[in-house]
């Protein structure tokens, strides 16, 4: 789901070149298109849009392109996002949200309200994985430690 159908173009072309079959793109918001899928899916993926900090090391101006404002204003539609994307999750399913930021307006300023307001929902460590989530449940790729960009994810699981 996108409102961009520049990117739904380039996801259904991946997941052709790549020989996955079970990719639906769908063009409109999380928001609007989440009632017509409530409850549906066993795993769901948030690939959060973000202010892109996380990507400084590869592309500086991006710093020359942000303000505070923006780290509020992308934080509200990042919890809109994510109470859409959780109402998809059926119990018992794992959700995964993630942002190519280390902010943590960005991070845990959006998911730890929602765990606070929809009990249902907890952080759920992997039993493995190549890079520890510290804390559990959280994995956030370090560019001066792991070589990457700065990256954040979540990964939640809803009870039965």
């Amino acid at each position: 789901m996108d409102p961009h159908a520049a990117r739904l173009k380039l996801v259904a072309q991946s997941a052709a070149r790549l020989g996955v079959t079970i990719v639906e793109c769908h063009r409109g918001s999380a928001e609007a298109l989440a009632p017509g899928f409530k409850d549906r899916f066993d795993r769901v993926l948030v690939d959060a849009p973000c202010s892109n900090l996380g990507v400084l090391r590869r592309n500086p101006d991006v710093k020359w392109r942000r303000t505070e404002a923006d780290l509020s204003r992308l934080a509200e539609r990042q919890r809109a996002i994510l109470a859409a994307a959780a109402a998809m999750c059926r119990p018992g399913g794992s959700l995964v949200y993630a942002t190519c930021s280390l902010e943590p307006e960005e991070n845990e300023g959006v998911v730890l309200p929602f765990l606070e307001t929809h009990p249902e929902w907890r952080l759920d460590p992997p039993a493995e994985f190549p890079i520890p989530f510290e804390p559990p449940g959280v994995l956030r790729c370090l560019p001066h430690k792991h070589g990457t960009d700065g990256f954040t994810a979540f990964r939640l699981r809803r009870g039965e």
